[in-house]
């Protein structure tokens, strides 16, 4: 009841003039609910909660998704996971368009969290900012990090934009590589394409659980 109204509980249990004087007093803003912003406390805990267990996996990733905006091609983008004082934050660059037309480049920006043993990021496309993508990975089980699975749900970056959902693989790198020669490699590619690993391309096909209709991530 507090929160609904906006008051204290002492305030409430106030003399009914007392309150009603206090009342008029308050700032207030016509046709608004007075409630703290939980959201952003929430994500504050997760995020500073999630540092420790996020250390292990900072660094440069190989991205790769079916596209959204080109369906049947593979897109591979160049993924960062690194520290700051507020959190593990990343940062994603991909490189859009078939070989031989023009490209245009998405610019991510998030934050990642880990909740219920599973690895969360939040980005929105800072170019446009007409996107926001939601990428659930599973953790990694091993010692060293190879590859980790997931889902991406977003938005296709072309008309009609249909909001989708696919399995994403995302590559580990180490911390030290040559950016240049590594954004060079971002784009589309065919499923059957040779520079697309194997592996991935396997973790990439399917999917779908039959008889569910739901879209799952392979664990490794």
């Amino acid at each position: 009841m507090c929160d609904f109204f906006g008051v204290e509980e002492s305030e409430i249990l106030m003399p009914h003039g007392q309150f009603m004087e206090l009342i008029r007093l308050k700032p207030h803003e016509s046709g608004v609910r007075a409630e703290p912003n939980k959201i952003a406390a929430i994500a504050e805990d997760l995020r500073m909660g999630s540092r420790r267990d996020l250390d292990r996996y900072v660094g440069y990733y190989f991205t790769y998704y079916n596209s959204m905006s080109h369906p049947g091609m593979i897109l591979r983008s160049l993924t960062r996971i690194y520290r700051t004082r507020f959190g593990i934050n990343v940062k994603s660059i991909e490189t859009v368009g078939m070989p031989g037309q023009r490209k245009f480049t998405c610019k991510y920006e998030g934050a990642c969290f880990m909740l219920g043993d599973r690895l969360f990021m939040t980005v929105m496309e800072m170019l446009t900012r007409n996107e926001v993508m939601q990428i659930i990975l599973y953790p990694s089980y091993n010692n060293r990090i190879h590859y980790l699975t997931g889902v991406v749900s977003g938005v296709a970056a072309r008309a009609p934009r249909p909001p989708s959902a696919t399995r994403i693989v995302c590559q580990y790198m180490g911390d030290n590589l040559d950016l240049r020669k590594s954004l060079r490699l971002s784009g589309l590619y065919t499923p059957d394409d040779p520079a697309i690993p194997a592996e991935v391309r396997a973790m990439l096909s399917g999917g779908v659980r039959e008889g569910t209709g739901l879209i799952e991530a392979p664990l490794l």
